[in-house]
């Protein structure tokens, strides 16, 4: 044989033998995708050492670590601790169990203290609960909490037995119902068949028993009236440490002779081969627990050991301890696993705690990754057959081929591959695309121009090379609805076959990665560099092209990869960012990083039955919803692991999976997967600061309303659904009724600041949003109210007014007084003026007439009566002038009283020839006399100088 020939051979055998062996290294994601939370992520986790979970009714996650309790809300860890007088301190401990009781209180068991106690998580008090015993615990003794379906809770004692809760006594003590024959000990796994009415007791070293709760009796293999077939099974008696029955009534048992035996059998005893992959953890392991989601998906796990059961492939599927790839967490014990309200898997570990989306799971996005070792795989395009297989193009190592269940097969196709020169023979193997003809030809274009021809029904492949495309690779195959295929070059050919010959119709001389044929028929051509390109529907004419360049509708940039149909009148290519081109309008409308697209680097696009459009950027998959314009990325909280690798092609099956595929990696999902009809969880309402410390939120929202003083005008409001799953898929909007006037979007994160309110009542309401725009059921919402300062209440005001109308009152009753008093003292004054004058008058009217009838006869009569008259009217004009004198204001002075006084005396004594000495002492100046005082003061002044004058006959006054 020549050696060409040989050299030709050895490599289709090489070539062949790759393909196979890359078909056996395929394999499918079966189990979760879980998303680490540790105490590096800054959400305040305590420690790594997770023990157990509990999501309360609201949807609080409680968490037992090392280093005691915490509160998970989605967004932080919150730790206790309680120095309340009234509480026993909680201890900062291996908090290894959680259990809820049926007044809202937690359980909480501490494993190294061999402590038990109650959680109130609403004062946030802790109080122990004794275990008293009647004799000693032995050493080593593992205990566990265990409740039954009566609400009754026991601690289960190793290698001593167990106590039961006496609510009376506030105590575990030696009540043991369950009367298990002499020298039986249960291990600390006691299981209770809720459906039968029966509780199982793994003894290790005596074997298995059960309590029928209805009759109270404990059957063995020594007493077994009803004929249990497993207590008669002698394999599996021996060292029984766990028990477990399922939904579906399959009965688990695991024991230990020279390591630990896995058995699972039906109801009537028949082994089931259902611990297929238990065992395939090589290295020392234990498991311990187990644990069914409601949807029927069985958790195993322990020691070394973490297991899900595939109900699709009847196989448990195995978390290898420690491993950090796409299909592994690290770990080196799973401890706990817990089921949220969304159906959420999460899984306390050693090393953090882990939880997983349903999307992520079995039945969720599936990952297909291909063995790397012999240089990888770089997956070109992808094709679903009529028949429903599906095959890969491949760059170097030819194709791939699926059946249904994506298991890799043989189709065949290089089989009758004729004999070639090496270059050619390499160049068939370096596929770029698919494409399946209505005869059920399948057409794979090759590198340098050259196609295979695959008939599904001969079986038989053909291989050929369109001379047309001189040499260049043809990247992209399709077909239109008149039969005729066109293809698409590296070079920038587009060629036409109508079944007969090929014919290039347009020459670009760029890259184009795709064809586009919309549903009137026309071509949409996707271009390196130059832009977007429409053409007829014979591709002669070029009917419209689009550059970023244009001044009117440009594209982002001009390079895209990508471009598919998502309604009659729109068009989206994925050049950098979303461009959407109006097929009836021409308008360009660009959708970017700035309107939620996570990158404005498009890779691939693939719209849905629904109208919605699937992305792949560098920065992951998203979708994006042309009803509202929004964008909601998917990642590894939602199964998607592999969306960094598969950039290169993307399919939609018959069953409308959507399927991406790229580097050593093909991911397919169902879109309605990710639609959630359901109304998210309502609101929460996590935490409220005021200024800078939080308060006790349970005890504060029990109130009516929340009242603060002038001062605490200053809150933070932390709000969230607890709703893990969805956290990044829900928008909040929120409104504090008495400061917005309308609804507020919240940012992501879930917080609001209000500072410096003025006092008044006031209403904070917030709700959230799927990505469907389907609300959460109710608003929740709750009343604050800001007091105003003292001198702003109604008392103090109303207070205020009342003193004022009180002094305005005190002044006018003054001012009336006043009036009343200067009435009373010019009646008085009238009064005495009236009788001084009338008096005076009378007598000199009197002793006028008394002279005037004298006048011709006495003379010296007259002239005495005359004296009388003048004394008499000099008398009454003093009086006049002291009158006047008291009555002026401005006479109130003491200063003018003295003066008043030093010259009457002087005056008077003076004109007696009396020396008159008149002393003051400072304080009289200061003395304040009203008007009456004023006047009645100096008239006994005046009659004092007066006697003086008169009678004193002194020489000095």
């Amino acid at each position: 044989m020549p050696v060409p020939l040989v050299r030709f051979v050895c490599m289709r055998k090489l070539m062949l033998l790759a393909v196979l062996l890359y078909g056996l290294y395929a394999h499918t994601q079966q189990g979760y995708t879980f998303n680490r939370i540790s105490t590096d992520d800054a959400l305040g986790l305590s420690s790594n050492a997770v023990y157990c979970t509990y999501q309360d009714k609201k949807g609080y996650i409680w968490v037992g670590t090392a280093n005691g309790l915490q509160r998970f809300d989605g967004s932080k860890f919150v730790s206790f601790g309680n120095s309340d007088p009234g509480s026993t301190l909680l201890p900062v401990s291996d908090l290894v169990q959680i259990i809820p009781d049926e007044n809202g209180l937690l359980w909480l068991f501490f494993g190294s203290r061999l402590e038990a106690g109650l959680f109130d998580p609403i004062s946030f008090r802790y109080h122990t609960v004794p275990i008293k015993t009647s004799k000693p615990i032995p050493a080593r003794s593992g205990m566990k909490l265990w409740k039954d379906s009566q609400q009754n809770l026991y601690v289960v004692i190793w290698k001593f037995g167990i106590l039961r809760y006496n609510k009376n006594k506030h105590s575990f003590s030696d009540e043991n119902p369950f009367p298990l024959p002499a020298g039986w000990v249960s291990s600390i796994n006691v299981f209770e068949d809720t459906l039968k009415k029966q509780i199982w007791f793994p003894c290790p070293d005596s074997g298995i028993a059960i309590y029928d709760i209805p009759s109270k009796k404990i059957y063995t293999s020594s007493y077994n009236p009803l004929k249990i077939p497993l207590l008669d099974n002698k394999s599996i008696i021996p060292g029984t440490t766990e028990i477990f029955i399922d939904s579906r009534r399959r009965h688990w048992i695991f024991n230990w002779t020279n390591g630990q035996h896995k058995w699972c059998f039906d109801e009537k005893g028949t082994l089931l081969k259902d611990t297929a992959g238990l065992n395939d953890n090589r290295e020392y392991s234990e498991l311990t627990s187990f644990f069914e989601t409601r949807e029927k998906v069985l958790w195993v796990y322990g020691a070394n050991g973490l297991f899900n059961y595939d109900s699709d492939v009847n196989r448990f599927f195995f978390y290898k301890p420690g491993v950090t790839s796409e299909t592994g967490i690290p770990y080196q014990s799973a401890h706990y696993v817990m089921e949220d309200r969304d159906g959420s898997i999460w899984i306390s570990t050693d090393n953090g705690l882990f939880f997983a989306t349903p999307e992520s799971g079995t039945y969720g996005v599936v990952n297909i990754l291909f063995d790397e070792r012999n240089g990888g795989i770089e997956i070109t395009d992808l094709l679903q057959l009529n028949s429903g297989q599906y095959w890969l193009t491949t760059w170097g190592k030819g194709l791939i081929t699926m059946d249904k269940n994506f298991t890799t097969y043989s189709a065949g196709v290089y089989k009758q591959m004729p004999k070639m020169d090496q270059v050619s023979f390499a160049q068939y193997y370096q596929t770029w695309a698919l494409y399946q003809h209505t005869d059920g030809k399948i057409w794979i274009g090759c590198q340098a121009g050259k196609y295979i021809i695959y008939d599904t029904l001969t079986k038989r492949s053909s291989f050929a090379e369109i001379k047309e495309a001189d040499g260049a690779t043809i990247r992209f195959i399709t077909g239109d609805k008149n039969g005729n295929i066109w293809f698409s070059t590296q070079r920038g050919h587009i060629i036409n076959y109508d079944g007969k010959k090929f014919n290039v119709v347009q020459q670009f001389g760029t890259i184009i990665p795709k064809i586009l044929i919309d549903n009137k028929g026309l071509l949409w051509l996707a271009t390196f560099n130059q832009g977007l390109y429409c053409l007829s529907a014979d591709g002669k004419t070029i009917l419209r092209r689009y550059t970023s360049n244009s001044k009117e509708n440009p594209l982002f940039i001009n390079s895209g990869d990508d471009i598919d149909q998502i309604n009659d009148t729109t068009i989206a290519y994925g050049a950098g960012a979303l461009n959407l081109i109006n097929t009836r309008t021409g308008k360009v409308t660009w959708r970017t990083f700035d309107d939620g697209l996570p990158g404005n680097s498009i890779r691939r696009i693939r719209a849905d039955r629904n109208g919605n459009l699937w992305i792949i950027t560098k920065n992951g998959l998203s979708k994006y919803n042309p009803r509202t314009n929004r964008f909601t990325p998917y990642g590894r909280k939602d199964g998607i692991t592999l969306a960094n690798l598969t950039t290169a092609a993307d399919f939609i099956s018959k069953e409308d999976y959507i399927l991406f595929a790229g580097s050593n990696g093909l991911m397919y999902f169902m879109p309605s997967l990710f639609e959630n009809k359901k109304p998210p969880a309502n609101v929460v309402i996590t935490d409220f600061k005021l200024f800078n410390d939080y308060l006790p939120l349970d005890s504060l929202l029990k109130r009516p309303k929340l009242e603060f003083s002038a001062d605490e005008n200053s809150f933070s409001i932390y709000f969230s659904s607890l709703s893990y799953s969805q956290k990044e898929k829900l928008t909040y909007y929120y409104k504090m009724e008495g400061v917005d006037k309308e609804w507020i979007k919240a940012d992501r994160q879930n917080y609001v600041n209000y500072p410096l309110l003025p006092p008044g009542h006031y209403t904070f309401s917030v709700y959230c949003e799927n990505i469907d725009g389907i609300r959460s059921k109710e608003i929740t919402s709750f009343e604050i109210y800001i007091k105003p300062p003292f001198w702003k209440t109604y008392w103090f005001i109303s207070t205020l007014l009342l003193i004022i109308l009180l002094f305005i009152y005190a002044l006018h009753r003054l001012r009336v007084n006043k009036l009343l008093a200067v009435e009373k003292i010019r009646n008085r004054v009238a009064r005495d003026l009236h009788d001084d004058m009338g008096s005076t008058l009378s007598t000199i009217n009197i002793l006028s007439t008394m002279a005037k009838s004298k006048l011709n006869s006495d003379n010296v009569k007259t002239s005495e009566y005359i004296s009388k008259i003048s004394e008499n009217s000099q008398r009454m004009m003093e009086a006049m002038d002291d009158i006047v004198w008291s009555i002026k204001p401005m006479n109130d002075s003491m200063q003018k009283i003295i003066a008043r006084m030093r010259e009457y005396a002087t005056n008077i004594l003076e004109a007696k020839d009396i020396e008159v000495f008149f002393n003051i002492e400072e304080e009289v100046n200061d003395v304040k006399l009203d008007m009456e005082a004023r006047r009645d003061f100096f008239l006994v002044f005046k009659e004092a100088v007066n006697n003086a004058a008169k009678y004193s006959k002194a020489e000095k006054v």
